[in-house]
């Protein structure tokens, strides 16, 4: 799998199995155990999913070489503080059956339960998984969602910055000046429901590029 290098010199591989909406049932383990034989090192999970307990299971009969694993999660909208992120994140590695993750993330920047503090809740929550990376627990931490004021509230204060903002991507949703702080800070974008959840394939657009490049619309 090809990587690309992040702003502290972890080595991401380009291309990530999500778990989102994946069922807390064998499916998901026998899927997550195939995508790890089929190629795929960098498995994308959150505990907000409810299926960090399957995945961990389906990482588990891979055989897998944990240093050859980048495995990402991310805090969920109720937890935000330090010792709270602390706790969230131990829970998230025994459901996983993990002793460390390669990425970790805020999953969004101002949930409901702290809107009206919420630059104070996610900075103690980032000063709680940077000291997890200072401790070993984590490789690098993130954000997800975050919009160009969101990162400047938080790197106001960040010891680490931001190694990734994780964000919606497709062709409906470019998001060019988030895209342009990120590179000029040099916060690497990782795309999600880069299909725009099945919506790519009724776009006559795409399908007739596609069929000029003879691959498929994805």
């Amino acid at each position: 799998m090809e990587t690309i290098k992040l702003n502290n010199q972890t080595m991401m591989p380009i291309i990530g199995f999500g778990t989102w909406k994946a069922p807390t049932s064998d499916v998901t383990i026998e899927a997550v155990k195939q995508a790890i034989c089929c190629g795929h090192t960098m498995i994308d999970c959150a505990a907000v999913y409810g299926n960090e307990k399957e995945v961990g299971e389906g990482i588990k009969p891979s055989r897998a070489d944990r240093k050859d694993l980048f495995i990402v999660s991310k805090l969920w909208n109720d937890v935000r503080g330090y010792d709270e992120t602390i706790k969230a994140f131990e829970k998230t590695c025994r459901d996983l059956q993990v002793d460390y993750l390669d990425l970790y993330l805020i999953h969004w920047p101002r949930p409901f339960k702290y809107h009206d503090d919420y630059v104070e809740k996610n900075r103690a929550s980032w000063r709680a998984m940077e000291d997890l990376v200072f401790a070993g627990k984590i490789r690098s931490i993130g954000v997800s969602n975050f919009k160009i004021h969101h990162l400047e509230e938080l790197m106001e204060t960040a010891r680490i910055k931001p190694s990734v903002n994780q964000i919606e991507f497709h062709p409906s949703c470019l998001q060019e000046n988030v895209r342009r702080f990120c590179a000029e800070n040099e916060i690497l974008v990782q795309g999600y429901s880069t299909l725009a959840n099945g919506k790519v394939f009724a776009c006559q657009e795409l399908v007739q590029i596609a069929e000029q490049l003879h691959v498929t619309p994805a």
